[in-house]
């Protein structure tokens, strides 16, 4: 049962409605272009078979059941193969 207290007479209730309904939609699309891209996603974005193949290994080392230090040694044992790959995906989450 309404008591009516969300009802009132003001004629600027429905524009502040309206303005804070359009800031929400605003917000969302912001907080969206924010998120952390995933893996497929960054996938998409890089279209060179040469860079997906090379994305892949980045996941793999990433994945890997290893230690920080032996990911680490990995990308700078493969860095003259993954570098480019790196700054591409790096500029594409910028």
């Amino acid at each position: 049962m309404s008591n009516g207290w969300n009802k009132t007479n003001n004629p600027f209730d429905e524009a502040a409605r309206a303005a804070a309904d359009e800031t929400d939609r605003t917000l969302a699309g912001e907080e969206a272009k924010l998120k952390t891209p995933g893996w497929d996603e960054l996938r998409k974005r890089l279209p060179s078979p040469i860079d997906q193949r090379n994305l892949d290994q980045l996941i793999q080392i990433v994945n890997d059941k290893t230690d920080h230090n032996e990911k680490v040694a990995a990308l700078i044992g493969n860095v003259a193969t993954l570098g480019g790959t790196i700054v591409k995906i790096l500029s594409n989450i910028r």
